[in-house]
């Protein structure tokens, strides 16, 4: 997830391995900044997320370099923390 590879919609399409890059909650392209900073359908994962960065006095939102760089425990935790059906 931090390098944008992997089973991520927009990868797998511009690979050729699916026809559609859409996210199944069809609110966008399925990327990392989609389901690191917006996707409704993984909001509870990200609120804990959020939480856990506020608890130690960081703020939200955060760029993708202040998060990988400074938070990246808690990032981690939030993609191990998805469920492959999140993901479908």
């Amino acid at each position: 997830m931090l390098t944008g590879h992997g089973k991520i919609g927009s990868y797998l399409y511009r690979l050729g391995l699916t026809d559609n890059p859409i996210w199944p909650c069809e609110e966008e392209e399925q990327t990392v900044n989609h389901l690191t900073f917006k996707c409704k359908k993984l909001r509870n994962q990200r609120n804990e997320m959020i939480r856990q960065i506020k608890n130690t006095g960081g703020n939200w939102p955060a760029t993708n370099e202040t998060l990988i760089n400074n938070y990246q425990h808690f990032f981690i935790k939030f993609v191990k923390s998805l469920e492959i059906s999140d993901l479908k």
